[in-house]
């Protein structure tokens, strides 16, 4: 019903999805939205009367537009309602269970965690003989709190007026510490998946600009971003207000850097699932193979590189193959791809993530697990933790999945890997400058968008996930992302960098807007012919490559693509045209004369293609290239024998095809040696695949034997002939 109101809403028909609203509300428990129908329907009913009586009503207008986009809420209120209500997910448990048994209010919980806080300053100041276990008990009670806090504004309701001041009370708490807050920006990035709430996305705003810490402010840009791109339906229809509130944030002198960042975060996560399947099918296995390359060799102490290798070349190029795929991976990683999903997808599975908030922590010993691993006194487990704070290649989750991998498995060589990622810490330090400002606030951006991947990946069970992920998230196809780009002058920046990214379709789109300020802008109008071409829309791609070539004519790249271009469209003439005006530019480039033979074997034009053919013939390398088309021309200007001999050429060849054995049965057919040609057609038999079967091959030619004079009665009774 849900897609039903809002068919009727969008063609205007209030009265009728009113109706449609009472009926599906009825279904859930909700009174507040019961009572929100009712008063849009009282209202409504009023206007109807108003307007009949032929009051005239200067601001109907606009109350009509708000009552539709009430409307709109109300629905969307309703869907999401049901879901709660009906599935037995992690939130709407969470959901069903507050209603029982409602959580602290937010007051209560800034009180709790100040009050916690307080007392773990306290218990790290005094000496006393349980204080590690006084510690722990603090820490593990603010845990509870931070989860409780989590989940509460990671429901799915919306927030009234005082409830928002509450939350921005423990948002500008100086004792609340940074992990809370970045766990409500967080939760509220999550919550606003499932609800435009507008008092959440404010929430978001006031994190960015008021918390210095760029581990908060960078997530809650990220939270702003997902919600304008996934919700954009909503602000326009309900809460167009909250963008001059959103302009606010252009006063931060980081807003743009910050936002473009965490734009192409966004967009680099698409390469997760690639990375993730070359990791499983190429790197690994070949690293596994790789094992088995000494097997042969017994003492490696008296042999060279150079013995080795003379011994197997294979081996060397495994270990090459396995270099370029480690060198392509480091590639990716440091353009800040996620190269770590794969390993760390497999280490998940511990008690500590079951917690959903768990998966937004940030890495500290502020964490109960953590602080127990720092002071267990059997295994010296504070120098890894060190070294693992100061690690950047790493999300906030993968660091605790690589923690409770040791603490569960304390055998594992722990000094070996705390000495590798310390020269990897130095190194990202010597190579990025990791601690530069910039550069900091690019990091938090990258690991809150790895870490919201994993959880929406891999926590819970398909009712819990929303996977923001598997969708096409083209987050530069909002209007208000849109504008953002353009004020600060990054369309074509972003253009660039999805069209080298291979997201051709985005890419086009960005690229459409730029030419409107850079009309003769040649470059743009090549690379949209280009992405028009990939796409298969071949029609605007015309359009781009003219323009193109008008504005910078004599381009041989230009010409070729618009001669494919209309080639596509069967405009050979014009395709024509283009290859022969490319041809004056490069007379020796072969490939060009090769298509302008094609297009005139397509218009029937063979004596003139041949020219052009035994050119390519006569300069092509391999001395195969142009055999093809030169033995069809000969068939069809009826050069019989000349046609039989390249043919004998072309399967003597070490590799031919069905169609090179059919075309000789169909030159001896026409000849009248049918006894040969069968011979021909049958070897054509056995070639032809399931795919093209000899009967639709053989039947996609009878035209052409009729119009060489062989008998109907001959054709029909050669797929016989060839099966006796």
């Amino acid at each position: 019903m849900y897609t039903e109101i809002k068919k009727l809403l969008l063609n205007h028909k209030l009265g009728e999805a009113l109706e449609k609203l009472t009926e599906s509300a009825s279904a859930t428990d909700c009174w507040q939205i019961k009572s929100e129908i009712d008063n849009l329907k009282t209202t409504y009913g009023f206007m109807l009367q108003y307007a009949a009586q032929g009051v005239n009503d200067p601001e109907r207008k606009d109350l009509y537009s708000q009552l539709i986009k009430t409307a709109f809420s109300i629905n969307d209120k309703i869907n999401l309602q049901t879901r709660l209500e009906s599935n037995n997910s992690y939130l709407s448990r969470k959901y069903l269970s507050n209603k029982r048994v409602p959580m602290h209010s937010f007051q209560e919980i800034r009180i709790m965690l100040e009050g916690q806080q307080d007392e773990l300053n306290i218990s790290g100041i005094l000496e006393t003989d349980n204080k590690t276990d006084k510690i722990k008990d603090i820490l593990k009670r603010q845990q509870l709190t931070e989860d409780e806090l989590f989940n509460k504004i990671w429901l799915p309701v919306s927030w009234t007026n005082e409830e928002y001041k509450d939350a921005i009370s423990i948002a500008d708490s100086p004792i609340v510490s940074d992990n809370v807050k970045v766990l409500m920006a967080s939760a509220a990035c999550l919550s606003l998946m499932n609800i435009l709430d507008p008092n959440k996305f404010r929430l978001l705003i006031h994190l960015y600009m008021n918390c210095k810490n760029p581990a908060i402010s960078l997530r809650a840009m990220a939270g702003i971003i997902i919600c304008l791109h996934l919700m954009e339906d909503q602000f326009e229809l309900s809460y167009p207000n909250l963008y001059d509130e959103l302009a606010l944030m252009k006063d931060i002198p980081d807003f743009y850097d910050d936002f473009y960042t965490t734009l192409l975060q966004l967009i680099l996560s698409f390469e997760t699932e690639n990375i993730d399947k070359k990791m499983k099918d190429e790197i690994i296995p070949s690293i596994m193979n790789s094992q088995n390359m000494t097997e042969p060799v017994k003492d490696l102490s008296e042999m060279n590189i150079e013995d080795f290798t003379e011994l197997n070349p294979q081996w060397r190029e495994s270990i090459e193959k396995i270099k370029n795929q480690v060198k392509e991976l480091e590639s990716l990683r440091q353009e800040g791809a996620d190269t770590n999903m794969y390993t760390f997808s497999q280490l998940k599975k511990y008690p500590f993530f079951y917690e959903p908030a768990h998966w937004f922590y940030l890495f500290g010993t502020e964490v109960p697990d953590i602080y127990e691993m720092q002071t267990n006194q059997t295994n010296n487990f504070a120098p890894f933790i060190e070294t693992l704070k100061k690690s950047t290649d790493m999300c906030n989750s993968d660091r605790f999945s690589l923690c409770l991998t040791f603490k569960n498995m304390p055998e594992l060589p722990l000094e070996a890997l705390n000495s590798g990622l310390s020269a990897q810490n130095q190194m990202l330090l010597d190579e990025q400058g990791v601690n530069s400002y910039k550069n900091k606030r690019r990091i938090e951006s990258r690991h809150f968008i790895q870490e919201l991947y994993r959880f929406c990946k891999l926590w819970g069970n398909e009712k819990d996930r929303i996977d923001i992920f598997n969708d096409d998230l083209t987050i530069w196809e909002s209007d208000q992302i849109h504008n953002f780009l353009i004020e600060d002058n990054k369309l074509k920046t972003l253009a660039d960098y999805l069209f080298a990214k291979d997201f051709i379709s985005g890419a086009v789109e960005l690229y459409s807007d730029t030419v409107k300020d850079t009309p003769t802008d040649f470059e743009t109008y090549q690379k949209m012919g280009y992405g028009y071409i990939k796409l298969g829309h071949y029609e605007m791609a015309i359009k781009c490559l003219e323009t193109a070539n008008m504005l910078d004519p004599d381009n041989e790249w230009t010409l070729k693509n618009l001669a494919l271009s209309y080639k596509k469209e069967k405009r050979y003439d014009d395709a024509l045209g283009c290859l022969i005006e490319a041809e004056t530019i490069n007379p020796d480039n072969i490939n060009i004369s090769k298509q302008i033979g094609q297009l005139l074997i397509k218009q029937e034009k063979y004596e003139e293609a041949m020219k052009y053919l035994y050119k390519v013939e006569f300069y092509s390398e391999e001395k195969t290239s142009a055999l093809r088309p030169i033995a069809w021309c000969h068939f069809m200007t009826g050069k019989y024998n000349e046609a039989i001999k390249v043919y004998n050429k072309i399967i003597e060849m070490p590799v031919n095809s069905a169609d090179d054995w059919m075309n000789m049965g169909h030159v001896l057919t026409v000849t009248n040696d049918i006894a040969n040609g069968i011979k021909f057609y049958k070897k054509a038999n056995e070639l032809a695949t399931a795919k093209r079967p000899f009967n639709e091959m053989f039947a996609n030619d009878i035209d052409i034997l009729l119009s060489k004079g062989v008998p109907e009665e001959i054709i029909y009774m050669i797929p016989d002939m060839v099966n006796i």
